[in-house]
């Protein structure tokens, strides 16, 4: 169809602002393009979207009675002084390439205006016009956005006292009455900063986005952590470049979000040239509240500590600054020696952190920095982990060099995010244990002054959300808790290295909720119990009071169309923001917004999507490692099985972690094992040190459990051990099959491309079943459990019962003897709460009948289509072969 651009900026702009917002994007021609699109149920969708706009589409309100509501409320917008607070630019040739869709913006109120303007027009449908508030009248339904600074409207609707709870970052937004007669309203969104407005800007258009009520609104948030940043590891953990695997780039480009040294086709799009995709990334973490990213790999390149590199770095900062995104980079702890840096390099013995040598060294790289970037936040550090060198290389500790680089940085503001993940072997023999037991006795030290703890006041250790490294399940890491005097910044890992990278449909927010609403069973001095100490009362410091506090995300972006490499690992982004703004929110609700955000407002389509999302991580954990086995993943990419794999280096090897052996499966680490369980608090030392109290879910990262342990269920382990990899399997067959009855109500290309997904996710995830299970079988030299499953039926054929039918085989051989109908006449579940449906009956021998049997069990929908292939008895049923080449098993007469 032809494309026909519309513009809501027109006459109703008054001339007074018409120069002020002449530049805004798209403005509000985000509700352009609409002669493309194909009206679905209601909804307005485009079937060549690509998901580029992340969350912040702004598609038409569907819903015609809240359409008009909205449009009632709702007539123009109302930003003063936009243009007055110029953040700083170093960059004077700073642009967007030619053919840009979005523009630089110079102050954070021309962000909040332009972002309304966009957002209203495409909600509304119609112009929704911006004005400077020249008068003081507010017009009826106008949206006042700033400060008390900035805008005398917001001086005179709202105090100094409403706004001073909310911090720098927070915000308000309130239906006013205006003064004069009548019914005349307005809203207010204000904070005591511009960012404030910005992130309440944001926080407005989403009540919009996701449907809500707009009358009476009074509405307050603030960030409950200070420092909520990424880590940006460019392709490291990159999943979501533009080529078909989506781990890396096309065109010159290498697959990260940010272009420093692209060449070829894209050669002359690297920075200074600002694109699109930086703009709507900055967009979509504004809106999160997200106040920084470190833009490089943790195993750091230095290159990004040469001049060349921090001038590129300054025009990113000068493109984030306007949305509150503040830049930091990852250190190599030794780059004082690369000869890049000549002739200001040091030799390995002047690496001294308390030498004038080393301190001096990393102050001038800092304030190279500082002058680029008068905002750069600091530096994150891996040292000593994995090939990294530190200041263990040169006969020091974590605390010594940590904060021989802090002391250098001090002066400029800066702060150092110390990772805390180290595993030396030396240390103990369990990996788990190890990073407490470097950290924990610099944080208990005793200083001259009487206090304890020798890290400095900028430094915040960095610690990973479980002992491991970004397992699907873990148990929180009993650092959380135990580093009492020590500023303390937990690490979730966004990108999904351990978790379906780019193929699989894997909803973080849940892991991240039970880990951060955890309970340390945290005691003070005296030995009681904290009255908060959940690990997020830890995290933003209300259990022990720490000066500084941070949650760290690693990102999952990339140059592919839709940025992450899956439609729905955008949520795990989406979900981080929220959750670093505030912890105690539910998985689920911020699942149902992101949702109504990003695919559709229906209310079914609401229901059926979250549904599939809050259950995809227990399945995952249930087809991967269930009930506490960890790191079972093949070394070469991380993502698909390798349990039987033994490393050069034990603790990286799947076999150091399963411990299989006749006896049973799991890793003792209880006292009579490692004793991790003794670096937890006591009520959770007991608990999980104790095989009959130890959460099912954790048991194998405490326990080496028998195979015949009788589990909850009444089940023997090895029986809920298959039935657990079997159930991960079909609850991905349903995800599959549900998302294909959404086809009448997503866009096209979005469905096809999810579609995809979740038919190589369900592939991949009976690998991971079949290879598991048949592994741990030779360990436990049992059969295949049948009959008991959660999916496990009998049918009748010919009047005899048959059962035994192992639920990881895709089809089963049933003999007829002759003269007998193959009809099924009835089906037996195993369980009563189990549903089934005949789909298809064999007409003849040979012939195949289906049945679905479905039901619903802890963590969502399991679903299981039973391929029945009917044949004369006596023929040889191993000659039949259940799809994928494994034979079919089982069918016997019960």
């Amino acid at each position: 169809m032809t494309m026909r651009r519309r513009t809501f900026l027109g006459a109703a702009v008054s001339a007074a602002a018409a120069a002020e917002v002449a530049a805004v994007t798209g403005g509000a021609a985000q509700a352009a393009d609409r002669d493309d699109a194909a009206a679905v149920g209601g909804v307005v969708t485009d079937d060549t979207y690509d998901g580029s706009a992340l969350w912040l589409r702004y598609v038409r309100v569907s819903d015609p009675a809240l359409l008009r509501r909205y449009r009632e409320a709702i007539s123009s917008v109302v930003v003063e002084n936009a243009s007055r607070n110029k953040v700083y630019r170093r960059t004077q040739d700073l642009s967007m390439a030619p053919g840009s869709a979005e523009r630089l913006v110079e102050t954070t109120l021309e962000a909040a205006r332009d972002e309304l303007v966009r957002g209203l027009g495409g909600l509304l449908d119609r112009a929704v016009p911006a004005s400077t508030g020249r008068g003081g009248a507010v017009p009826d339904g106008a949206v006042v956005v700033g400060t008390r600074d900035s805008s005398g409207i917001v001086r005179q609707y709202v105090s100094a006292g409403d706004l001073a709870p909310l911090g720098d970052d927070g915000f308000l937004i309130r239906t006013l009455p205006g003064r004069g007669r009548g019914r005349h309203r307005f809203t207010v969104i204000a904070g005591n900063t511009e960012i404030g407005a910005l992130h309440g800007t944001f926080a407005f258009l989403r009540h919009l986005q996701t449907h809500k009520p707009l009358a009476d609104l009074d509405v307050s948030a603030s960030p409950r952590v200070k420092n909520r940043h990424l880590n940006y590891w460019e392709t490291e953990r990159l999943y979501a470049g533009n080529n078909a695997s989506g781990t890396g780039g096309l065109g010159g480009e290498t697959g990260a979000l940010f272009d420093f040294a692209a060449t070829g086709a894209a050669a002359d799009r690297n920075l200074p040239v600002i694109l699109d995709r930086y703009i709507v990334t900055a967009r979509a973490l504004a809106s999160l509240g997200i106040t920084g990213i470190t833009i490089n790999n943790v195993n750091a390149n230095s290159v990004y500590l040469t001049p060349a590199y921090i001038a590129q770095e300054a025009a990113l900062a000068d493109a984030l600054r306007p949305y509150g995104i503040r830049m930091a980079l990852s250190i190599n702890y030794a780059a004082p020696i690369d000869p890049r840096f000549a002739p200001d390099t040091l030799t390995a013995q002047q690496l001294d952190p308390y030498s004038a040598d080393f301190r001096g060294w990393w102050n001038r790289r800092a304030s190279l920095l500082h002058d680029a970037i008068p905002d750069f936040i600091g530096f994150t550090v891996k040292a000593n982990s994995e090939g990294q060198p530190g200041p263990q290389d040169f006969g020091y500790d974590h605390g010594d060099g940590a904060n021989g680089i802090a002391a250098a940085v001090a002066p400029l503001g800066m702060k150092i995010f110390w990772r805390t993940f180290v595993y030396n072997a030396d240390v103990d023999t369990d990996r788990l244990k190890r990073a407490y037991l470097e950290f924990g006795p610099i944080d208990d030290e005793l200083q001259p002054d009487g206090t304890r703890g020798r890290f400095a006041h900028n430094v915040l250790l960095q610690t990973k959300n479980g002992p491991l490294d970004y397992q699907a399940r873990e148990p929180f890491h009993p650092m959380f808790g135990r580093m009492e005097n020590t500023n303390q910044a937990i690490e979730l890992q966004i990108t999904q290295e351990y978790t379906g990278q780019n193929t699989m449909l894997c909803y973080l927010a849940p892991l991240w909720e039970e880990v951060l609403k955890s309970d340390t069973y945290a005691t003070d001095a005296q030995g009681r119990l904290l009255p908060k100490r959940l690990v997020g009362h830890i995290v933003d410091g209300t259990a022990q009071h720490q000066a500084d506090t941070a949650i760290v995300g690693v990102a999952n972006l990339g140059n592919a169309d839709d940025l992450t490499g899956h439609h729905f690992s955008q949520a795990n982004l989406f979900a981080f923001g929220r959750q670093a703004w505030d912890w105690t929110l539910d998985s689920a609700d911020i699942a149902e917004d992101w949702v109504r955000m990003t695919w559709s407002n229906q209310e079914h389509v609401v229901a059926t999507i979250v549904k599939m999302m809050t259950g995809s991580r227990e399945a995952l954990v249930s087809y991967q490692t269930p009930l506490g086995i960890g790191h079972q993943m093949r070394s070469s990419d991380h993502y698909g099985p390798g349990p039987s794999e033994m490393l050069a280096r034990p603790d990286w090897s799947p076999v150091y972690y399963n411990k299989a052996d006749s006896a049973g499966l799991g890793y003792d680490r209880s006292p009579t094992g490692s004793n991790l369980t003794a670096q937890y608090f006591p009520t959770l030392a007991a608990r999980y040190g104790n095989i009959d109290t130890v959460p099912e879910n954790l048991m194998m990262w405490f326990h080496h459990v028998p195979w015949d342990r009788e589990m909850r269920s009444g089940r023997p382990f090895w029986d809920e051990l298959v039935y657990r990899y079997q159930m991960g399997v079909q609850y991905v067959t349903w995800m599959r099959q549900t998302w294909d009855t959404l086809q009448p109500s997503i866009d096209a290309r979005r469905f096809a491309e999810v579609r995809a997904k979740l038919a190589a996710h369900e592939a991949d995830a009976g690998d991971w079943r079949d290879t598991c299970v048949s592994y741990w079988k030779q360990f436990s030299a049992r059969d295949i459990p049948v009959d008991d499953g959660p999916l496990s039926v009998k049918i009748v054929v010919g009047g005899r019962t048959i059962g035994g039918f192992d639920l990881s085989a895709s089809s089963y051989p049933i003999p007829v003897p002759a003269g007998t109908s193959p009809k099924i006449t009835r089906v037996i579940p195993a369980d009563r709460a189990t549903r089934y449906e005949i789909v298809a009956q064999a007409d003849g021998i040979p012939g195949q009948a289906v049945v679905k049997v479905v039901r619903e069990d802890f963590f969502g929908p399991l679903v299981k289509d039973y391929v029945f292939v009917m044949q004369e008895a006596g023929t040889d049923a191993g000659s039949n072969r259940a799809e994928g080449g494994r034979p079919a098993e089982g069918a016997t007469d019960r």
